[in-house]
């Protein structure tokens, strides 16, 4: 019953695709900072 009402509004469907994203977005923006991509200096810096 609630997926055929979703299905019939595209406004409701979009709004649930945008919050999806923008939850997927930020679990990979946390998981970026917290396996400390980029804190450690580059190995060719002092070359």
């Amino acid at each position: 019953m609630l997926s055929k009402s979703i299905k019939n509004h595209p406004t409701l469907k979009f709004i649930l695709k945008t919050v999806f994203y923008f939850a997927v977005i930020l679990l990979l923006i946390y998981l970026y900072g917290y396996y400390g991509a980029g804190q450690e200096p580059f190995i060719y810096n002092e070359f």
